[in-house]
């Protein structure tokens, strides 16, 4: 049953049209280019009758709204650019852990088989907050590979981590994701017309296919939006143990024991890893790219929330 549409449903769908065009235009309607050709070594400023130099970052001012980075590039621009990288790495996860966890959940929970090991499953993943599972073979690996020296670290290895970062935190989502699709793809099987499917000889792939998937297609949507936020949410808590999937660049003289890994695209992940370590001295770094977050993170909420509002699910009906 759909209920009438409200004006927050509305916002909430006005919300998403502008994060999507955000993220597929912001590399083109970013204020000022990210190029090497435009970094920024110095300014020029008079202060006190006298001529003063002045070397970024620079904090927010009418020109650099959202202020700089250590190259001079626009924090804004910057933020722009990368939303595309982190929105879509964490659209690639949330599909990877669907694909799996998908057909294993509905024939599960069709067939009524192995229930009873997708819920030891689902409990072991579970029983601990995911960062727990993810931090030290991440961070181990991260390091022991030394994939912190940015563009110098061996590329193979940047593509070893990479490799084990989308693993992880894939398997760490399909056996909740998978558990939670089997109960609900169960609790659908009681209805009638699908208990007569069975009785009739069609197949847990049939009833999958043409019965089960169509009554919960609005389901479907509600759990992918969540796990979609939980896998974003993720990234940023590892982002902030400087734990990225790379594209960094170093700034600074290493045999001077001046060394800073900023963002090449600017992935919102690696500005989080950034500039949490500047966050004393220039705070609007992370409160930027923080603010950024928390802004995506609060619309997709809205809108899942007014998508339950609007459309519900059976089990809130009957």
């Amino acid at each position: 049953m759909m209920k009438r549409s409200s004006t927050a449903y509305y916002c909430s769908v006005g919300l998403m049209v502008l994060l999507a065009l955000l993220m597929i235009f912001g590399s083109w309607i970013k204020p000022h280019p990210i190029t090497p050709d435009h970094k920024i070594n110095f300014i020029q400023v008079q202060q006190d009758g006298k001529t003063r130099y002045l070397s970024p970052p620079f904090a927010p001012n009418r020109t650099f709204l959202l202020g700089t980075d250590h190259r001079g590039y626009d924090m804004l621009s910057l933020l722009l650019n990368g939303m595309k990288y982190t929105l879509g790495m964490a659209l690639i996860l949330t599909l990877a852990r669907f694909l799996i966890a998908l057909p294993w959940g509905m024939w599960s929970g069709a067939s009524s088989r192995g229930l009873g090991v997708l819920s030891s499953l689902q409990w072991v993943t579970a029983s601990v907050p995911a960062f727990i599972f993810l931090f030290p073979p991440l961070a181990g690996m991260y390091y022991g590979l030394r994939l912190d020296y940015g563009i110098k670290s061996d590329p193979h290895y940047h593509f070893m981590f990479t490799v084990l970062f989308i693993v992880l935190v894939t398997f760490i989502g399909i056996f909740p994701l998978a558990h939670q699709l089997a109960g609900r793809a169960q609790y659908y099987s009681q209805r009638l017309y699908i208990d007569a499917s069975r009785l009739m000889g069609g197949s847990a792939y049939h009833r999958t296919v043409r019965h089960l998937i169509p009554c919960m297609r609005n389901e479907l949507l509600f759990m992918f939006l969540s796990e979609f936020m939980q896998v974003l949410f993720l990234m940023g808590q590892l982002a902030v143990f400087s734990i990225v999937l790379g594209g960094t660049e170093t700034v600074g003289d290493e045999e001077a024991g001046f060394k800073i890994n900023v963002s090449v695209t600017g992935e919102w992940t690696s500005l989080i890893a950034y500039g949490a370590k500047y966050i004393r001295l220039q705070p609007w770094i992370i409160l930027s790219v923080g603010a950024f977050f928390a802004v995506v993170l609060l619309s997709l909420q809205f809108f899942l929330a007014q998508l339950k509002r609007r459309y519900g699910t059976e089990r809130e009906l009957i």
